[in-house]
């Protein structure tokens, strides 16, 4: 309706033209009495046209941003390795910091045993080879009270995935404060609206009790948000926040073949 509309105003100005006017359809145009009802037709082609020209123009959806552990998905690796507790440790490192450095690695993904030097050594290698373009990993401890850990992807000097897996223990214990999948999921719905696809698959765990696990993506424009859950004894709900490239280069990822065909 609305090409439509368009298309007549600018069929008429075409009209108007000095390259249409040369034409011999214009000068047939031209020469033809309006029959019975053709004005009213044509007065309400043209007022149909003024509107949609006249109509205020909506503002583009702003690319939303999105942020997990301290880090904005996006971002470039220099940009990562100087901020949050991953800068602390890059700077530490540099200062030969040795015992802010085994603080941090506490709260860390790194293991405990390996001595600062080896840490640092391990950190420089990722920073060099993420600002190179070189695809990396990076893990830290995320949030302890919420039993939090992350991983972030790096490709190509940016930042492409941020992924957050919350556990959730059997038993409450003193001091952490875990987040179960109900309120991970209600709290990405408040902020993004209905997701774009949801559903659950089944699940067994290793006594072969069936569980159904949830699951949730919200399509952006630019990123992907996903929701994950592991129901069952050690359960634990993955949230993935990463760039549609990355979204997509996943799905294109080659299948695992079946030995039995």
């Amino acid at each position: 309706m609305k090409g439509g509309g368009i298309g007549q105003v600018r069929g008429s100005a075409s009209v108007n033209s000095p390259q249409a006017a040369d034409s011999g359809w214009v000068q047939h145009v031209r020469h033809l009495s309006p029959q019975p009802g053709e004005k009213m037709k044509n007065a309400i082609i043209a007022f149909v046209g003024y509107v949609l020209l006249c109509a205020p123009v909506l503002p583009q959806e702003q690319p939303r941003e999105l942020k997990g552990g301290g880090h904005l998905l996006g971002e470039t690796a220099e940009q990562f390795f100087s901020i949050g507790s991953v800068g602390e440790l890059v700077r530490a490192c540099e200062a030969k910091d040795w015992k802010t450095v085994k603080h941090l690695a506490k709260t860390s993904d790194h293991e405990l045993k390996v001595n600062a030097k080896e840490i640092c050594e391990r950190a420089a290698v990722v920073k060099q080879q993420a600002a190179s373009g070189t695809r990396q990993e990076y893990g830290a401890s995320g949030d302890n009270e919420m039993m939090r850990t992350d991983t972030f992807t790096l490709d190509g000097g940016h930042l492409v995935k941020i992924r957050m897996i919350y556990a959730m223990p059997i038993a409450d214990i003193e001091g952490f404060y875990p987040k179960s999948f109900d309120e991970l999921f209600a709290g990405l719905r408040e902020a993004y609206g209905e997701p774009s696809k949801s559903y659950s698959e089944p699940v067994v765990n290793t006594y072969g009790v069936t569980r159904d696990a949830h699951r949730a993506t919200w399509l952006g424009k630019q990123n992907v948000i996903s929701i994950i859950e592991q129901p069952g004894e050690h359960s634990w709900t993955e949230i993935v926040a990463e760039t549609l490239a990355e979204y997509n280069r996943e799905g294109q990822a080659p299948k695992a073949t079946n030995p039995l065909q």
